[in-house]
C-alpha cells in the first residue's frame, strides 16, 4: 500500500503534504517490530525479534555505512527487512542490492518475501520475480549477484553491498554504481573479512576516504552462539578459516595460508622411520610440460602422519610413471594422483591400482585447508627442504607461487582429514 494516495494537488502542495506523511511515518526499528516475521528451518514463520545489535543497525540513519561482520549473524535479514520497509513506507525509492553470487541475490529477495508475506496489509504489488519486487507506490527492490555491469545506469536511491569483500569486480561495482546514488540516498556495505586485497577492506581501512557509520559484530555478539560452540568450531576448523568466518580479522583472513609456528613444529617432529606405520598415503602432483611432479608419501603413527619419502622431478613421463610404481611397490597403501590434463594419461598407463584426484576450484580449497587443519592440530611432520619453503610462502592467489609440493602434500591431506570413496583404476 502506497505511503500517499495519488491526489489532484500543487506541486508544492504535494510535496508538503508528502513530507509531512513521511515524517510521521514509524522507524525502521518500529516497522520491524511490528511488522517483520522471518523464516526458520523447521520452525517455520516467526516474529523478527532483532538482536541488539540488529536494533542499533535498524536505527542507525546515517547515509554511509560499513558494517564487518562475523558469518551467520543475521545480518542478511536486516538488510532485507530496511529495504522492504524503505521501499513500502517510501515512495519512488529505487533499492539496489548486490551480492556475490546469484543464489546469495535470491535469497536476499526471498527474505524481503518472508516478511511480506506476513503483513496484515499488503501493499500493491505490480511485479515479482527471482531477482525483483516493484510496488505500486513506485518503489523497487533489485537484488543482483556481482557482474562487471552491475549497478551500471541504475539510478539507485538506496544501494547495499553485502559481502563485498567476497564480490568479483568490487571496483567496477563500486566505481559504477556509488556515484550514481540519489543526492538523499544511502550507502550500506557489510561483509565478513576476506584478506586485505579488495574494495572492502580499502573501505574498512580508510584508504577511498568519505565520512562512514563503522560497527562490528563478533561471533560472541551473537545470542547464538556461545564459548562452547566457538571451542567445537575451532577444533574443525582452520585458524585461518575462524578468522575469516567468526572473528573479524582482516590480517588472519588472508595473506600467508600456513602458520609459521605450525611449520617449525612440523620440522622439529618429523621421524622418517617408516616401521610401525598403521596407515600409509602417497599423492602425487603431476607437472606439465616445464613444471615439476612431486610425490609425497605419509605414514600415520598414533595420531602424527610423518613423511616418509618425498621426490621432486623434471622429467620424461615415462620415468614419472616408473617412480610411481616404484614408491607404490615400496610402501603399499593408497596412492592419489591428479588426474587433470597430463595426470590422465600417467594413470592410464600405470599398472598399479590408484585414486584419481580432480582439482577444481572446490577441491583444491578443500584440499588446502586439509593440509592446514593437519598442520594446525600438530598432526603432520616432514624434513623436505622445498616443501617447507613452499608452504612458508603460500597465498591462495596462488598464480605466480611454486606450489607442486604444497599441491601434492594437499591431496594426501585430504584423503586423510576428508577420505573419498575411492574409484581405483588399474
Amino acid at each position: 500500500m502506497a505511503l500517499l494516495d495519488a491526489l489532484p494537488l500543487a506541486g508544492a502542495e504535494w510535496e508538503a503534504m508528502q513530507r509531512t506523511a513521511l515524517a510521521a511515518r514509524p522507524s525502521a526499528l518500529d516497522w520491524a517490530r511490528e511488522n517483520a516475521t522471518i523464516v526458520l528451518p523447521g520452525t517455520g514463520r516467526v516474529p523478527f525479534v532483532p538482536y541488539d545489535y540488529q536494533a542499533e543497525y535498524l536505527e542507525d540513519m546515517s547515509p554511509r555505512r560499513l558494517i564487518l561482520k562475523a558469518r551467520q549473524v543475521g545480518m542478511s535479514n536486516a538488510i532485507a527487512i530496511e529495504a522492504l520497509y524503505t521501499a513500502i513506507t517510501s515512495p519512488d525509492r529505487q533499492i539496489l542490492i548486490v551480492s556475490r553470487n546469484g543464489l546469495l541475490a535470491q535469497q536476499l529477495i526471498t527474505y524481503c518475501r518472508h516478511t511480506l508475506g506476513g503483513l496484515k496489509v499488503q501493499p500493491g504489488i505490480d511485479q515479482e520475480n527471482l531477482s525483483t519486487l516493484a510496488f505500486s507506490n513506485g518503489s523497487r527492490i533489485l537484488s543482483l549477484p556481482a557482474a562487471p555491469s552491475t549497478g551500471r545506469g541504475f539510478p539507485a536511491s538506496d544501494l547495499y553491498l553485502d559481502e563485498f569483500a567476497f564480490a568479483q569486480y568490487d571496483q567496477m561495482i563500486y566505481e559504477s554504481s556509488v556515484p550514481a546514488l540519489a543526492p538523499d540516498g544511502s550507502l550500506t556495505v557489510l561483509s565478513t573479512p576476506n584478506g586485505r586485497a579488495n574494495m572492502y577492506f580499502r573501505l574498512w581501512s580508510g584508504q577511498e576516504g568519505g565520512a562512514w557509520s563503522r560497527r562490528t559484530i563478533h561471533w560472541s555478539d551473537c545470542p547464538r552462539y556461545d564459548e562452547a560452540w566457538a571451542q567445537l568450531q575451532r577444533q574443525n576448523m582452520t585458524r585461518q578459516s575462524f578468522a575469516q568466518e567468526y572473528d573479524c580479522d582482516f590480517i588472519a583472513s588472508g595473506d600467508n595460508v600456513f602458520d609459521p609456528d605450525d611449520l617449525v613444529h612440523a620440522r622439529a617432529a618429523h621421524d622418517p622411520d617408516p616401521s610401525g606405520c598403521d596407515e600409509i598415503v602417497t599423492a602425487w602432483d603431476i607437472g606439465r610440460r616445464q613444471d615439476h611432479s612431486v610425490g609425497i608419501t605419509l605414514g600415520r603413527r598414533g595420531e602424527v602422519w610423518h613423511e616418509l619419502a618425498y621426490e621432486r622431478l623434471l622429467v620424461p613421463y615415462p620415468v614419472v610413471q616408473a617412480r610411481i610404481e616404484q614408491r607404490h611397490q615400496r610402501f603399499a597403501g593408497r596412492t592419489y594422483i591428479e588426474s587433470n590434463g597430463v595426470g590422465d594419461p600417467v594413470i592410464e598407463n600405470l599398472s598399479i591400482r590408484v585414486t584419481p584426484f580432480t582439482t577444481t576450484t572446490k577441491t583444491k580449497t578443500q584440499a588446502i585447508q586439509s593440509l592446514q587443519l593437519l598442520l594446525q592440530q600438530r598432526r603432520l611432520a616432514y624434513a623436505s627442504d622445498q616443501l617447507d619453503r613452499e608452504l612458508g610462502l603460500y597465498q591462495y592467489d596462488d598464480h605466480d607461487l611454486v606450489q607442486d609440493s604444497v599441491m601434492a602434500a594437499s591431496i594426501a591431506a585430504f584423503q586423510i582429514v576428508q577420505p573419498q570413496r575411492a574409484v581405483y583404476v588399474y
